[in-house]
């Protein structure tokens, strides 16, 4: 498994040090605090919001370590149903909770403490956030007790300065590899769960709509609608200022409020119209490529390595080389094999180029301020982290990979106000960059460039390789000499 060999050591206890063996050091009072998103620095009305992050994990490890013992096992052969029921309605009434969400929270603590017991040590020393723990529990629930062990492995040695998008993208490769190497029965695969579901209506009176299918095609039909309604919204401000008749108005509320519709509702017009029927509106055509990201041993059949699509969704091997052979052109992406920083591109212009956006999206598929969530392949903008001087271009932040990111509207707005102040960090050559970001002048905290998971892990698959190749040659050449060269008789 890739991320069972991580090159960063797991974080030491806070202030202090930790020897070559393992134990911890000396305390190190007089070096200065680097803020990450384990350890921003804050102001100081957070302080406390923060150190109960900190007891939340630790309360949590501790409701799991007790509750472990209050788990029975139906498979096992004293099993008494109805003494594991008493037991199920004791522990509801401890946590004042139904038995249901009891039977839930005993299966998980019997999980945290037998399938994952190092990732629930880091829970308890307070190092790993208790939402990051419950969603290894919440993404994990279908997985064998051995694919467990992957996780738990792997978890125990993630560094703590990862963000909380950087640790989703990381458990969701890890989870794409483990499945894409088990066999999937035909029912439940991606391509045979499509279908169209109307759900049960509430007593509100209020309907859902269900659309289920493989991640490609569900997104590409999102990504459809979005286009279109974001073109009919343009629409209708151009028909208000021109003082005409707003188009896709089924209700006439447009015409009559003289406000744009919000976008949810003109993406529900649009498919109740049961066709994207714009008024004869232009739709543009997409900003980016929709993306899939897949290694070139696993195109080869050499690998089971997942494929990314928009970097953030893992696509099993086999249906990677299926949409990858459907496409009459591919894009090569250049990585570095150790550290898996996507390598830049240069450029001289205001404009970023094509190539220059692809490669942004790549190192970052969600918006660049941290805790931002929203995808930058759907609306998002180029922005100059030093800003461009367009007097003196040569005086200003260049168009370059290293001076760009991309910013969804609202946070390119907030960085334009002042609110957020971003600096990118010298970067090392074949490094993933760093940038340190101040939010209203109050909280800073240095985050990392996302890699492309998969560069480092191919690349020690293939020194592993070739390393056994060597020892094989070496063992054939020793066997070769001692034919023709035998040891004497011992006597």
């Amino acid at each position: 498994m890739g991320d069972l060999h991580e090159s960063e050591n797991p974080p030491s206890k806070k202030g202090r040090t930790v020897g070559a063996d393992g134990t911890p050091g000396a305390p190190h009072p007089a070096e200065p605090a680097v803020p990450t998103p384990a350890a921003p620095l804050l102001p100081e009305h957070l302080h406390s919001v923060h150190a109960a992050s900190i007891e939340e994990s630790q309360r949590l490890a501790a409701r799991f370590i007790a509750l472990a013992s209050s788990f029975r096992d139906a498979e096992a052969q004293d099993y008494d149903e109805d003494a594991a029921d008493a037991e199920l309605l004791s522990v509801g009434l401890a946590l004042r909770c139904t038995r249901t969400v009891a039977d839930r929270i005993v299966r998980d603590s019997h999980i945290a403490v037998t399938q994952l017991p190092r990732t629930l040590v880091r829970l308890d020393s307070g190092e790993f956030p208790a939402a990051w723990f419950d969603r290894i529990l919440r993404r994990t629930r279908h997985l064998t007790p051995r694919q467990m062990e992957h996780v738990d492995a792997a978890a125990a040695r993630w560094p703590v300065t990862l963000t909380t998008e950087q640790f989703h993208l990381r458990l969701s490769r890890l989870l794409g590899r483990l499945e894409s190497q088990q066999e999937t029965p035909a029912h439940l695969t991606p391509e045979g769960r499509r279908r169209v579901e109307l759900l049960p209506a509430r007593d509100d009176g209020i309907g859902c709509l269900r659309v289920t299918g493989p991640a490609p095609e569900i997104l590409a039909l999102a990504r459809r609608l979005d286009a279109a309604a974001r073109a009919v919204q343009a629409a209708q401000r151009r028909a208000f200022a021109a003082g005409e008749a707003p188009p896709v108005d089924p209700r006439g509320t447009v015409a009559e409020t003289a406000i744009p519709a919000s976008l949810a509702l003109i993406q529900y017009d649009l498919l109740g119209g049961a066709a994207f029927d714009t008024d004869g509106v232009q739709v543009p055509q997409p900003r980016f490529r929709l993306n899939l990201t897949v290694p070139a041993l696993s195109l080869l059949g050499g690998s089971d390595e997942p494929g990314m699509l928009e970097g953030t969704l893992p696509i099993p091997a086999a249906m990677a080389r299926e949409l990858a052979g459907q496409c009459e052109t591919w894009y090569r992406v250049l990585t570095d094999p150790c550290s898996g920083a996507f390598l830049p591109l240069p450029a001289d212009r205001y404009t970023p180029s094509r190539e220059m956006l692809e490669h942004l999206r790549l190192r970052n598929t969600t918006c660049a301020v941290p805790g931002c969530t929203r995808p930058t392949s759907w609306a998002s903008e180029a922005d100059h982290i030093e800003e461009y001087d367009h007097e003196d271009p040569g005086r200003g932040g260049l168009t370059e990979i290293e001076n760009l990111h991309l910013l969804c509207w609202q946070h390119h707005r907030a960085k334009t106000s002042g609110l957020l102040d971003p600096t990118r960090l010298p970067c090392t050559p074949g490094m993933p960059g760093r940038t340190v970001w101040s939010i209203q002048g109050r909280l800073t905290v240095i985050v990392r460039d996302n890699e492309d998971l998969a560069s480092p892990y191919m690349t020690r698959e293939l020194m592993d390789s070739w390393t056994r190749y060597q020892a094989e040659l070496e063992t054939r050449r020793h066997a070769l000499e001692r034919r023709k060269n035998p040891p004497p008789p011992p006597y």
